[in-house]
């Protein structure tokens, strides 16, 4: 059974080949976390639109105005132009899974009940959304994104950087990457990534000679679960492979983690059949989302494969919108994977990583019906999800690997994806390769891949 000794065990350590637990405030990760959500807030101002926000928004409205998932009466749908939609019964609806607007109507409804705020005014103003969509991205997005950084810093501990390294390391990884393009718009990646780096902090960082191990194991499954049914991809391979983890650690089911994920699943299929009458996301049920007048029917929603799917892979991973173009960082991620892989505390935390990205890349180059998925997006947000795990991989090789060149290579690529996430968080819901900005032209030189397939 691997675990590292000491969830704040002293620099004096563990037998040899464990890496040492460095010693750390325990709020000290919260505080990290809290100067990232308040970074967050003004920056969250203006809103930014997309029919991915819209199709949300009209949900959460519906629900809290008319106590229904049906948005046909929305006053936000004729001026919003979604063509994020589904129709059940002749009755039109949100193709997003509903957990997550369940979650944002608790947030709306006392603004609506007891403040007086609400999305769009009885004659079609829009004179409050800005300060509902203020409250809503801060109070979700915001603080989910601020979390996955909390427990970054935790993970973190692991590693031999200095304290005040560690913080700044920390930070990077919040305004370096896309999660901080997409941490000022209502979005389900940035709150599963907060979800998932809890569960992976959760089981990385768990001692059995402490006690409460099956608490921390139940709250494991509840965060892995609650990802699964905002972001079912990610969230649904976190869930599997934490659990097949943990089911190798002690070579029984995992019972208390199971346990946990109960509840999420039960949430998430009584909404969802009282939508549908199934339990499985609207996105998997094509009929619904082509109905007649829909985007999706219409001869511009309609998708043709551009090539092969290897091709449109590297350009996942290098063309102009590249999971690693945008974030140059994450490329010393697979050194991190595959040192800690070999031996040490970390092997198994490395191997369930290593197959979480893998499960996923697979899944979005060729287990994917069209590759036109990301829409208008910044990036390669769908796997927004795992960039605080990713993030962190990298600083362990960053870590393992103590090189002055390295250390040079990996700030400038730092300083690139810092660059990218700045103009991306300035408009989230515009590609990088269609945008003017003279800073985005310049980085788009760069590109190792710079063709696209993209077509609408």
């Amino acid at each position: 059974m691997e675990s590292i000794p000491g969830r704040f065990g002293s620099p004096g350590g563990g037998p040899a080949g464990t890496p040492i637990v460095r010693p750390v405030h325990p709020l000290r990760p919260w505080l990290i976390g809290l100067i990232y959500w308040i970074a967050l807030i003004p920056l969250t101002s203006p809103p930014r639109h997309s029919g991915n926000v819209w199709s949300r928004y009209m949900t959460i409205e519906s629900l809290v105005e008319r106590g229904t998932f049906a948005i046909g009466r929305s006053p936000l749908l004729k001026p919003s132009g979604s063509p994020d939609l589904a129709r059940y019964g002749g009755r039109l609806y949100s193709d997003k899974p509903p957990v997550l607007a369940m979650a944002g109507a608790l947030v709306y409804a006392p603004l609506y009940h007891w403040g007086g705020m609400r999305f769009a005014g009885p004659r079609g103003g829009f004179r409050r959304f800005p300060a509902v969509n203020l409250v809503l991205v801060s109070a979700l997005v915001g603080l989910a994104s601020a979390w996955s950084l909390v427990w970054v810093r935790r993970l973190l501990q692991v590693t031999s950087f200095r304290a005040w390294v560690a913080d700044l390391l920390t930070l990077g990884v919040g305004f370096g990457t896309p999660l901080l393009t997409y941490g000022v718009t209502f979005n389900n990646h940035s709150v599963a990534a907060g979800l998932i780096a809890a569960a992976f902090g959760l089981v990385t960082l768990e001692d059995p000679a402490r006690h409460r191990v099956a608490r921390r194991r139940a709250w494991a499954g509840l965060f892995a679960g609650l990802a699964a049914t905002i972001d079912l991809p990610a969230g649904g391979a976190t869930f599997l492979v934490l659990g097949g983890w943990l089911a190798a650690r002690q070579r029984r089911l995992p019972l208390a983690y199971l346990g946990g994920a109960i509840g999420p699943a039960l949430l998430h299929g009584a909404a969802q059949w009282s939508i549908s009458g199934s339990v499985l996301p609207v996105e998997l049920d094509r009929a619904a989302m082509e109905y007649p007048g829909s985007y999706w029917a219409s001869a511009a929603g309609r998708f043709h494969e551009a090539g092969p799917r290897w091709r449109f892979g590297l350009e996942l991973l290098l063309g102009p919108q590249g999971w690693l173009t945008i974030t140059p960082s994450f490329a010393l991620a697979p050194l991190g994977l595959a040192l800690a892989a070999r031996r040490g505390p970390l092997r198994g935390a490395a191997r369930a990583a290593s197959a979480l990205i893998l499960a996923l890349l697979g899944f979005y180059i060729w287990g994917v019906h069209r590759t036109d998925y990301a829409g208008l997006s910044f990036g390669v947000r769908h796997l927004l999800a795992i960039a605080p795990l990713v993030g962190w991989f990298a600083l362990v090789g960053l870590d393992r690997v103590r090189r002055r060149r390295l250390g040079l290579a990996f700030a400038l690529a730092s300083a690139v994806g810092a660059g990218y996430a700045y103009e991306g968080m300035r408009d989230p819901w515009s590609r990088a390769d269609r945008r003017p900005e003279p800073a985005l032209r310049i980085l788009q030189r760069l590109v190792l891949c710079p063709r696209s397939s993209y077509q609408r």
